[in-house]
């Protein structure tokens, strides 16, 4: 393996690349970067490794190496009883292949040793027939699978901060694994059984990225892969289904108001269409999720309610389901602001919720109690409460809800002149927005931060808020909204440089 180190130092000086150029080359393409004769020296030197008579004559060894070079980011040593199931002697097969130097460990935190194959084996291995097998694609398949199955969970669920952890580590290898799939990679898995197992996975994923860091990709390859399926046209309509009231939710939190709601209504159709009890249920929470859609759209708030009290007859047969109609009907009545009314359903939201155990739905009834307080004018009420969503929000474990309850909180510090708490609660919203790839809510957090600082008398304090403020909302697609916050933010720069420390008041967002 030094050789082939040494092969790559020879390329860059004989083609003058810059190291960078030379890496996001061979991630590209792998050995294909080499010119011919240094990619024959290159694959020489891996096949004597692989060749060799350690590995030749370990079939662990050899199901182990196919297994790890499918896996990019490596795993660890406990990940690998869902990984290699196939192995009988996994600690024998890592040996072989650290002495051969086909694998490379590393020592993670609060984590069991790390294996991985280097980019250049696994290129090398990719277009070797016993290790890039559809059986080895197939059992990799599987496994990936069976491991997002048994780490399915949601916020409030006792697992599910464990669960995430878990994830975390394998995120990159799911990713890779998932994404790669084509309609006959399907047809390899045969039973379909084994296809909806796939469609399964890849839905838990999905939801596992919009709880930690929502994205749509997993969701629209779902959309691709499932019509073409050989699941049969019901399965497939109801995955359609699950991917859209997913992949609207995901566009919420992204601020996609338009897509949002064409998923949404997609998935309201499409579970009406199939018309099972069950799957009327889906349709009922679908309209709910399209209410907050509608919200952002700004739709009269008679229409919100309207779409929330259709829901709530879908759902009354599902207690869970009725929980959150209730919840999605206070949050309707706090949108037209009729705060006395939203707060007394959202009473009636959250005991309903306690009662079946559903945690999000606390912390969301909490939310918006919060919020109502706010703009009645009931700040101590507002601060109580907030508390408790807070407190409610990190026993969930979600990223997503302790970062609604930290707006809220931070707001209501703001409205009550504690700037210095503000300050503390805008620190960590803005860590956690940073985490879950939120420049908008990053950019409104440092604006918030300058005015509190500024209210401080920390000019230096506000200066340095506002002026990342400013270059992040000039960084974002230009929108009313970006272009305002970013002139709001100039305007109170001049003044701050004028020593004039009257600035603009921020809009509170949650208003």
């Amino acid at each position: 393996m030094p050789y082939a180190v040494t092969l790559m130092a020879k390329q860059a000086v004989n083609s003058f690349a810059q190291v960078d150029g030379l890496l996001a080359e061979w991630k590209r393409i792998g050995t294909n970067s080499l010119s011919q004769d240094l990619k024959e020296k290159m694959n020489r030197s891996i096949g004597l490794s692989v060749d060799s008579r350690a590995i030749s004559s370990d079939p662990d060894a050899q199901c182990l190496l196919a297994i790890l070079a499918k896996l990019p980011s490596g795993t660890n040593l406990d990940h690998l009883k869902w990984w290699a199931k196939r192995v009988d002697r996994v600690t024998s097969a890592i040996g072989t292949l650290n002495n051969t130097a086909l694998i490379t460990q590393r020592q993670e935190e609060d984590s069991s040793p790390m294996f991985y194959v280097l980019p250049v084996v696994q290129s090398y291995l990719h277009e070797q027939p016993l290790y890039n097998s559809p059986t080895t694609r197939r059992l990799v398949l599987q496994a990936c699978c069976a491991f997002l199955q048994d780490h399915k969970s949601e916020p409030g669920d006792p697992d599910f901060k464990a669960h995430v952890k878990e994830l975390d580590i394998e995120k990159t290898n799911i990713q890779t694994i998932l994404h790669s799939l084509k309609p006959e990679s399907l047809l390899e898995l045969g039973l379909v059984e084994s296809v909806t197992n796939v469609f399964d996975a890849m839905l838990t994923f999905g939801w596992y990225q919009f709880w930690t860091r929502p994205s749509t990709e997993t969701l629209d390859h779902i959309l691709r892969l499932a019509p073409s399926s050989n699941i049969g046209e019901e399965k497939a309509l109801r995955y359609t289904a699950e991917a859209h009231i997913c992949l609207g939710r995901v566009y919420i939190r992204l601020a996609q108001c338009e897509e949002s709601y064409d998923a949404l209504e997609k998935a309201r159709r499409e579970f009406l269409k199939l018309g099972t009890p069950s799957d009327r249920i889906r349709a009922g929470h679908a309209a709910l999720y399209l209410s907050d859609a509608w919200c952002y759209r700004q739709r009269p708030g008679s229409e919100v309610e309207g779409i929330v009290r259709e829901a709530q007859e879908d759902l009354k047969d599902d207690p869970r389901g009725t929980a959150r109609a209730l919840m999605y009907l206070g949050e309707a009545l706090w949108y037209r602001r009729r705060f006395d009314d939203a707060l007394q359903t959202l009473q009636r939201a959250k005991e309903a919720s306690e009662k079946c155990g559903c945690r999000v739905e606390i912390v969301e009834c909490l939310l918006y109690m919060t919020r109502s307080y706010a703009l009645k004018g009931a700040l101590e009420d507002c601060l109580k409460t907030g508390k408790e969503l807070l407190q409610a929000a990190r026993s969930s474990g979600a990223n997503e809800l302790i970062s609604d309850a930290l707006v809220g909180l931070s707001r209501c510090y703001i409205r009550m002149k504690r700037y210095d708490d503000a300050l503390v609660t805008l620190k960590e919203s803005r860590i956690i927005h940073d985490k879950l790839g939120y420049p908008k809510l990053v950019a409104i957090d440092l604006e918030l931060s300058g005015y509190a600082y500024a209210k401080k008398g920390d000019r230096l304090g506000a200066t340095i808020a506002y002026d990342a403020a400013k270059r992040k909302y000039d960084d974002m697609e230009e929108t009313d909204q970006t272009r305002e916050s970013s002139r709001d933010c100039e305007e109170n720069l001049r003044k701050l440089e004028q020593g004039d420390m009257g600035l603009k008041a921020p809009y509170l967002y949650d208003e």
